[in-house]
């Protein structure tokens, strides 16, 4: 660094990453395709009103073109009716979010018994390796002909 250039400040930090989002839940999901169920409802009924307008403006052409119109109309509108009917069948098929729930509690429940299962089995090895030990030992020492039993094997001679 030479005498003419000013020292220069340190390097900011990066920016901290914005926070992640929490998964969506199925009560979110539900509710987002119910407001989608309702936003269809309401694009129906604007179709029908844009289309009644329609017809309203143009009555003085033909009859058949007005027939035509309702014909088309009627078609979108059953078809409308009819891709409702079968998101309502969908929503209706899916669990109620009390079993949701339900399964939730079920399954910390079953991940508490795993876990005190686990801990009872690495108790129960610590214990059988202790035993086994201890099985290896007397069995060394009966190898090695050393008396462990301490028996008076003289019939009571001093």
């Amino acid at each position: 660094m030479t005498a003419s250039q000013p020292p220069q400040p340190p390097a900011a930090p990066p920016p901290a990453q914005p926070p992640r989002p929490e998964p969506a839940t199925a009560d979110d999901i539900r509710s987002l395709r119910r407001w989608l169920l309702v936003t269809g409802v309401w694009a129906v009924a604007a179709t029908a009103i844009a289309v009644i307008a329609l017809v309203q403006a143009n009555k003085d052409d033909s009859a058949k073109i007005g027939q035509e119109t309702a014909n088309q109309v009627g078609k979108v509108q059953r078809d409308l009716n009819k891709r409702l009917d079968e998101v309502e069948s969908r929503l209706s098929d899916l669990a109620p979010s009390s079993d949701v729930a339900k399964l939730d509690t079920r399954l910390k429940k079953v991940e508490n018994d795993l876990s005190k299962a686990t801990t009872k089995l690495d108790k129960t090895s610590a214990q059988v390796d202790d035993l086994k030990t201890k099985v290896d030992d007397l069995e060394a020492q009966q190898g090695s002909g050393t008396d462990t039993t301490q028996t008076d094997t003289t019939n009571g001679a001093p």
